[in-house]
């Protein structure tokens, strides 16, 4: 059972299904990415991923990326402008406030020679700090890469000298396509316990990995139409939120979003081009570069002078010493 289920999002289960084939469907990357830009449709998707939580008026920063629509972002906002920010309103009871910071495709990069760190939709409100992601192919180390989005989440947002108590609670969440953990359950909720004892450590990390693809009859009652309209908007009933989600996705999969989106793949299919280029282009120097390392070893077993090794296969006297 999960905690404070009683809390997820209605749904109107006398609607007949209303939606139609795209091109580009709700869990496709460009989609997605745009869509959770929508005030209402993040707050109503984090709402259903985290029924405990309350979420107050949402603020969306205006992003320079041409391939991200900001036509929504003051659309909940109600009162006078932030002086700091002429992009976000601010409703004029603040102490009611929360600022919901959804930032998608977003890159934390930590250090030079880190990892980057692609989030498909990152979500910081006054109370935690979440990062969703879409995915709809089989993922490896989903508990490892999990890992590593959190402990970037805490370094990224964390100002050097604070002390740790100024870390908020985090989510990672994954809604899959598929069932990761093969035990065919709605929703797999992590955090640190002690095994021995059942000790929470509260540390206030947790993780979640949503599995649109569950059995049906297994899916709490008011998921069913969001999990439905993922797996396949065509035969799930309609709810507000699936609607607003369906409208975002048309918009996005037609006009100039349709340009937007061939450039953007173009850019992704380019990008992994160069560097699948770049590693068969290392592949192939180390390959030969290992091959000279077994004549050089060859030779010198034969009794040859390591000079003359030297010479012949252009490893240095020392790396053929070290052979």
């Amino acid at each position: 059972m999960i905690p404070g289920k009683e809390h997820i999002m209605n749904t109107d289960t006398n609607y007949e299904s209303e939606f139609f084939s795209v091109q580009h469907p709700f869990t496709d990357d460009f989609i997605f990415m745009n869509v959770m830009r929508h005030p209402k449709i993040c707050r109503g998707i984090l709402e259903l991923i985290l029924p405990n939580e309350k979420f107050g008026a949402i603020r969306i920063r205006k992003s320079e990326n041409p391939f991200v629509d900001n036509s929504e972002i003051n659309e909940e906002a109600d009162g006078k402008k932030d002086e700091n920010d002429p992009n976000v309103d601010i409703p004029e009871q603040m102490d009611a406030f929360i600022n919901l910071n959804t930032e998608t495709q977003k890159t934390l990069k930590l250090a030079k020679d880190a990892h980057g760190v692609r989030f498909d939709a990152f979500a910081e409100t006054d109370r935690l700090w979440a990062e969703i992601e879409m995915q709809t192919g089989s993922i490896l180390s989903l508990g490892k890469r999990s890992r590593y989005y959190q402990a970037n989440m805490d370094l990224d947002f964390l100002e050097h000298g604070q002390p740790y108590d100024k870390l908020k609670p985090s989510y990672v969440i994954f809604i899959c396509t598929f069932d990761y953990f093969k035990k065919d359950e709605p929703v797999y909720f992590f955090r640190s316990w002690d095994v021995e004892n059942g000790l929470p450590l509260d540390d206030f990390s947790y993780k979640m990995v949503l599995n649109t693809a569950c059995s049906p009859a297994k899916v709490p009652e008011k998921l069913k139409a969001f999990y439905e309209y993922i797996n396949d908007p065509k035969k799930s009933q309609a709810s507000e939120l699936t609607r607003m989600i369906d409208e975002r996705v048309r918009k996005f999969n037609s006009g100039e979003w349709r340009s937007k989106y061939m450039t953007f793949e173009q850019i992704l299919n380019e990008r992994e081009r160069k560097s699948f280029a770049q590693g068969h282009a290392e592949g192939l120097t180390e390959g030969a570069a290992q091959k000279q390392r077994e004549i050089a070893k060859n030779l010198r077993q034969a009794g040859i002078p390591i000079e003359v090794i030297a010479e012949n296969t252009g490893l240095s006297c020392k790396e053929i010493e070290n052979l």
